[in-house]
């Protein structure tokens, strides 16, 4: 077994990637719904279980598991719905959970108590299974793969490239999850909380809607 990496490959990989990485998605968007309403190991858990998904979505892009979902568009359908479905699922909790706060804070003439926090492994479910909710990024990613030479390189450079991907996500998370866990943030959210909590809610659904409506009109 080869274990010398390409560098060449590596480091136009890693230019690439950094490129990607900031685009807005649901990702991010759920660090930053967790990070202004929970605490600074939710965020972490979060960012863990998110890390496990991409690392599912990169090995998968290695093995060529994207073949396996052009050859079984079946397969492909029912990823992309059960997860748009479960966007949308999250989206609505939300804009629930904004709509009876804001009821029960105007006829008590009080501010409406927190919610329960989850569970550590509900929390991580959490992260892993939005970053599983669109098979298609597997096609993404084997596209990123094969563009920058890392599908024709060696297994370690794959790795490697591997390894890349998800420090690169998680240093964004992280920082993402920092900058709106600042008491001028989250003082912020408390003031206007049952707006942003719709404003989360109507993205979450925005983005499983988008997702099931593409798959559907394939």
């Amino acid at each position: 077994m080869d274990l010398a990496f390409d560098t060449r490959v590596l480091a136009t990989f890693t230019l690439l990637w950094l490129a990607i990485v900031p685009t807005p998605g649901a990702n991010s968007l759920l660090v930053t719904q967790v990070a202004i309403t929970r605490q600074a190991a939710d965020v972490g858990l979060v960012i863990l279980g998110n890390m496990l998904g991409i690392a599912v979505l990169g090995g998968g892009a290695l093995l060529g598991w994207a073949t396996v979902l052009e050859i079984f568009p079946g397969l492909r359908l029912a990823v992309n719905i059960l997860g748009g479905a479960y966007l949308v699922y999250f989206g609505c909790r939300l804009l629930w959970r904004s709509r009876q706060g804001r009821a029960t804070s105007a006829s008590n003439n009080v501010p409406a108590a927190a919610t329960a926090t989850p569970g550590a492994l509900r929390t991580i479910g959490l992260g892993f299974v939005t970053a599983l909710s669109n098979a298609q990024a597997i096609v993404f990613v084997t596209s990123i793969f094969a563009l920058t030479g890392i599908l024709q390189a060696n297994a370690a450079t794959g790795i490697a490239a591997l390894a890349i991907m998800i420090g690169c996500n998680a240093s964004y998370l992280s920082l993402l999850g920092w900058l709106f866990q600042r008491p001028a943030v989250r003082t912020f959210y408390a003031r206007f909380r049952y707006l942003l909590d719709a404003t989360f809610g109507a993205l979450f659904i925005a983005f499983g809607g988008r997702l099931i409506w593409r798959e559907l009109a394939r």
